[in-house]
């Protein structure tokens, strides 16, 4: 009986971390780090390697689009961690059209493909050594709703407007939708 609990424990635990289809590697495959990329750009280049964060720019050309993408660390199932401290950015090249609507600024993304030639780059007038990856698989992730949780404390009789005795006291969750802020501008 303990080992099928462990094998079901398994099986849901392997399922909660898979990785996307899109973004998935061989088997017993080796990736480059984005470290190791930014450290070392010249011996990497031709490795495989799985990098992710958020997008920061879309390019549309004739020659395919180039996404530009803060990195983050990826969770064990692929998707990017935002955070306040950024490892740096890189430069996804895809052959074809993205829809700079659907790929727009802020989105987190996860992509796997080739390691190419690093690029001359400027974020705004710091010049920039940007890591390149050809992506052979791209997954864009949802986005997520943040949602607030408040719990009611007040007593029973309290909430129902009645006299209820005896006087149970248990907490009760309340879900409250998250309020989007808008900035309505100066109205005088």
């Amino acid at each position: 009986m303990k080992v099928l609990w462990s094998i079901a424990a398994l099986l849901v635990l392997s399922g909660c971390s898979s990785i996307p289809d899109p973004i998935k590697a061989n088997d017993g495959e080796t990736l480059v780090s984005y470290t190791q990329a930014l450290e070392n750009p010249q011996q990497t280049v031709g490795q495989r390697a799985r990098w992710g964060g958020v997008i920061a720019a879309v390019n549309n050309s004739e020659q395919g689009t180039v996404i530009e993408v803060v990195n983050f660390d990826l969770q064990s199932w692929g998707r990017p961690l935002a955070s306040d401290q950024s490892n740096g950015r890189f430069r996804a090249v895809i052959d074809g059209f993205v829809d700079p609507m659907v790929y727009k600024k802020g989105r987190s993304i996860t992509v796997i493909g080739t390691i190419a030639e690093p690029q001359q780059g400027k974020i705004d007038e710091y010049r920039y050594l940007y890591p390149v990856i050809d992506v052979s698989g791209k997954y864009l992730w949802k986005e997520i709703k943040e949602t607030r949780v408040e719990v009611d404390y007040s007593p029973l009789w309290f909430r129902h407007q009645f006299y209820a005795p005896p006087y149970y006291y248990y907490p009760r969750t309340r879900v409250v939708p998250a309020r989007t802020q808008k900035s309505s501008g100066n109205k005088q």
